[in-house]
């Protein structure tokens, strides 16, 4: 199973592809939720390598009352020039018109995350030596990248290329195990800081707020709570109240301040802010899309238990990934760029973009326990 360059990637827990034969689900009086028609399915039967292993498989239940319902198994998964034999979820039943034009879902994220019944996220498969060499051909480097802009985005694989930021890239300790998670210290807008922790949070140390990076969410989604005391102010509220075009937000994370300018955070299609509320009782930041158009952001997962976050503002010349380029090209994004032993590889990600959702991103279905 070989997954396309131009396939839509969500930042996630597990991996799931589409098969053929899924449903196609009517509600609301017929008004078609998820169309099947829109997708390009894995097809298990033109597979000799395809194996059922859990015919029971799964059905899952995310935060916004999406549905997934499917079975696992097994094959040979290719992404880029790796790849490996290893689980999967087959999708055969979906409730959601999210899905619409998506073939699946590229699980990118951490083992401790992952169903009991798929152990390994994709990057940590084809970075497996213990598998039979014959069925795989190994990242050296288990590191990835995001870029992004307002048409498509672009995955490199096994590290960053350094044409891509203007500036050098800012690493630190992720907070979390589970979920990608930095702490943020301060957000700014036109001179307002809207993370003005109380007198008492301070007192007990209390003076930053976890920031999930989550490409899957459209959005900067801010806290409109006082969160149980930690803020002063309600953060979304007293934007509102500021509120104007043209100005950027200055974020300041693991101890850096990096600019988010109008034109990450504005969305000229709908004239309208990428910026929301959390829904109540979530005591963070969803750091979406927009933070991955003003940055570039790498992922380091040598040491899975201590994952690596480095983020570093982009190289306003960097153009990303071409679809028909296949040879080294600085600036015009071409993917033949060689690091270190194991390689590093582009990979173009379509996008689809729509109206900003007003919901918590289902992918952090867990999240609200973790930050707790």
């Amino acid at each position: 199973m070989n997954l396309s360059p131009n396939l839509c990637v969500l930042l996630c827990l597990v991996q799931f592809s589409i098969i053929d034969g899924g449903e196609v689900l009517e509600l609301n009086g017929g008004s078609t939720v998820f169309m099947a028609n829109t997708t390009r399915p894995f097809h298990p039967s033109k597979s000799l390598s395809f194996a059922h292993v859990l015919f029971l498989g799964f059905d899952l239940t995310y935060a916004d009352s999406a549905g997934l319902r499917g079975y696992i198994a097994q094959d040979i998964v290719q992404l880029g020039r790796y790849y490996a034999k290893t689980k999967f979820g087959c999708i055969t039943k979906c409730d959601s018109s999210d899905f619409n034009g998506i073939d699946g879902i590229l699980g990118l994220g951490m083992p401790d995350a992952a169903l009991a019944s798929i152990p390994e996220p994709l990057l940590f498969a084809i970075s497996d030596e213990t598998g039979d060499p014959a069925n795989q051909y190994i990242l050296k480097r288990r590191i990835f990248t995001i870029l992004s802009d307002n048409n498509a985005a672009e995955l490199h694989v096994g590290g960053f290329d350094p044409h891509a930021i203007s500036e050098g890239m800012h690493f630190m300790k992720c907070t979390s195990n589970v979920e990608y998670s930095v702490p943020i210290s301060s957000l700014t807008f036109d001179g307002h800081e809207l993370l003005n922790f109380g007198t008492a949070a301070q007192a007990h140390g209390r003076t930053t707020i976890p920031g999930i990076l989550d490409s899957g969410t459209s959005c900067l989604v801010i806290p409109d709570s006082y969160n149980s005391g930690l803020f002063l102010e309600k953060p979304y509220s007293k934007l509102m109240n500021v509120m104007r075009r043209k100005v950027p937000f200055y974020i300041t994370i693991g101890g850096r301040q990096f600019e988010i300018p109008y034109s990450s955070w504005w969305l000229d299609a709908n004239d309208s802010p990428c910026v929301q509320p959390t829904p109540p009782g979530f005591e963070g930041i969803l750091l979406g899309d927009v933070i991955f158009r003003s940055l570039a952001v790498m992922f380091d997962l040598t040491h899975p238990q201590v994952p690596i976050i480095g983020l570093a503002p982009r190289n306003p010349m960097y153009r990303l990934v071409d679809r028909s380029c296949g040879h080294m090209n600085d600036f015009k994004g071409c993917v033949e760029d060689q690091v270190g032993g194991g390689g590093m590889e582009k990979i173009r990600m379509e996008k689809r973009r729509g109206t900003p959702r007003r919901r918590v991103n289902k992918y952090l279905r867990r999240a609200g326990a973790q930050l707790s």
